[in-house]
């Protein structure tokens, strides 16, 4: 049985008005999650089937496909068109990736090899013997992920950073405190990418979901509602089949302004 806003009141030290409205609020989120849920496991088929691509393959999947002999380069087919969609600007350009999880050692090859000359390469893993994969332009790190000890230390060592791609031990606790850790200290314009988030209920989607109700945080048009810390810094969250992409604000957006534009308006809005 759900408790009463009486309950909720003494619980949370708030009056009794505003335990009910947090109790219709938290049924309501939980009605529509629930509604959402069933709604995306029942989704209608095609009633036709789509046309299929022609697209161009990207540079960094021709490299993969490409990639027959040495170290090995394991990721999910799909996740190279996603890569290039929101890393194609920084090709060319002075940046620091940071991969975590080096494995076969082959995408940090592939990384440097699509970002250009100007870009560095850190790899983290928790297996010494990794640090075999450096070469030019290509650092490796021993480390745990799941340490905030070690991110202080690293990024103290290392300085900005402006891409981050989690591919680690893929544990929800491991890419909870890896967000914590870098996200606030990616460059403006930097991109956060956890990979392999297996399962509707894996945790982290849970996480991502409440980290990222605050930047609707925001009233009604017509009014200037001063932005929050993480509406300062997340431009946006893109979930994609096993991988969350989230990229940090380019300039800063000190707050939310709606104006109206043009004369004519239904007569309500007009006097509103």
């Amino acid at each position: 049985m759900s408790p009463s806003p009486r309950e909720i009141a003494t619980r949370l030290g708030i009056d009794q008005l505003a335990a009910a409205q947090w109790l219709y609020r938290t049924i309501a989120f939980e009605r529509y999650f629930a509604r959402g849920y069933r709604f995306g496991q029942r989704f209608p088929s095609p009633s036709a089937a789509p046309p299929a691509s022609h697209a161009a393959k990207s540079d960094l999947e021709r490299y993969a496909e490409s990639h027959t002999e040495g170290p090995g380069i394991f990721k999910w087919q799909h996740y190279f068109d996603i890569y290039d969609r929101h890393l194609a600007r920084f090709r060319g350009q002075p940046v620091t990736l940071v991969e975590i999880g080096v494995a076969g050692g082959g995408s940090v090859t592939m990384w440097r090899e699509y970002l250009g000359e100007q870009a560095r390469i850190v790899g983290i893993d928790i297996d010494p013997a990794c640090k075999r994969f450096e070469q030019e332009r290509v650092e490796i790190e021993i480390g745990d992920q799941g340490s905030a000890e070690f991110w202080d230390r690293f990024l103290r060592e290392h300085g900005p950073i402006d891409i981050v791609i989690d591919d680690g031990g893929h544990l929800p606790e491991q890419q909870v405190t890896t967000l914590e850790s870098l996200l606030p200290r990616i460059a403006p314009g930097g991109v956060f990418i956890c990979e392999d988030i297996h399962g509707p209920f894996q945790p982290f989607h849970a996480y991502v979901d409440g980290l990222t109700r605050p930047l609707s945080s925001i009233g009604f048009a017509g009014e200037s509602y001063p932005a929050g810390p993480l509406q300062r810094q997340v431009a946006s969250v893109h979930r994609y089949p096993l991988l969350t992409v989230i990229e940090r604000t380019a300039t800063d957006v000190p707050a939310f302004e709606a104006h109206r534009h043009g004369t004519q308006w239904p007569k309500d809005w007009a006097e509103a």
